[in-house]
């Protein structure tokens, strides 16, 4: 208990702590300008035909809130590329269906790589293991001087989890000086299939201590805020801070014992057009 207690003690530090960062640079910022991450970039070039590339690396430290399940840290390679409306970006590839001069239509593939076993923790032990997966969908992003506004419906290709996620969320990309800083928040909406395959336990899987549980469909509220610098020439460093703010769904499973999942993106990428 007393571990539980100092673990919700130190989300609600880490989210009052986000929430005012948040909220101090979308005070500071004079106006919304076009997002200078790199699939940002990349998303603006695929309009315009032609091609180009993107290559870098960074790291991602993720905290999904399993029992006894330590922090993840998993370095990544980066590529970004374009020809015509055909992309990739980092993980996803996709083709750009429609844009305009305030939106992009896309339609995407992307993996899932939430995942878990039980040589993870001595708490999960006797549970079966949670395998990444790739995802189908689509994306509709809106932009003008307003903001951005993007949304996207996505579902499980390789029918491990059955899933369907519905994702919406707001950012503001703002201008600091040489830093592009970019607040958000947004929220996710995961279907009871979803959940139940990364958070339930089946009957076989139950032990004292560890009940069976079949969560429902899930709304995940989230909040993030992202940086972005021109390190001069073609590098630009890049980076993303998000906590999301589990539902009860999956809040009450016996198999996470925090509140939340926390996320920090740390990256570079060399842009073979000069900047």
């Amino acid at each position: 208990m007393p571990d539980i207690t100092l673990r919700q003690s130190s989300e609600r530090k880490f989210l009052t702590a986000l929430l005012m960062l948040v909220a101090c640079m979308c005070a500071s910022g004079v106006q919304a300008e076009a997002g200078d991450a790199p699939q940002d970039q990349l998303a603006q070039a695929a309009t315009r035909g032609g091609s180009s590339w993107m290559l870098g690396g960074g790291l991602v430290a993720a905290d999904r809130g399993y029992v006894g399940y330590q922090r993840e840290i998993t370095p990544i390679p980066l590529i970004f590329y374009h020809r015509g409306r055909f992309f990739f970006a980092g993980f996803s590839a996709g083709y750009m269906a429609s844009h305009g001069r305030h939106y992009r239509f896309s339609l995407v593939v992307k993996p899932r790589i939430n995942r878990l076993s039980a040589s993870d923790s001595p708490q999960l032990v006797g549970i079966q293991s949670r395998r990444w997966s790739m995802d189908g969908g689509a994306n509709l992003d809106l932009f003008g001087g307003w903001g951005q506004l993007a949304t996207g419906v996505s579902h499980d290709l390789l029918n491990r989890n059955n899933g369907t996620e519905l994702t919406a969320g707001y950012r503001y990309p703002v201008r600091l000086q040489t830093w592009t800083v970019t607040p958000e928040l947004g929220a996710q909406w995961q279907n009871a299939s979803l959940t139940g395959y990364y958070y339930g336990v089946s009957a076989a899987e139950a032990i004292p201590g560890r009940p069976a549980y079949s969560p429902g469909a899930a709304l995940n509220p989230y909040i993030g805020i992202g940086l972005s610098k021109s390190l001069g020439g073609h590098w630009r460093f890049f980076s993303r801070l998000q906590y999301t703010r589990y539902a009860s769904a999956i809040r009450n499973s016996p198999l996470v014992d925090r509140s939340g999942s926390r996320l920090l993106f740390i990256g570079f990428v060399y842009n073979t057009a000069r900047q």
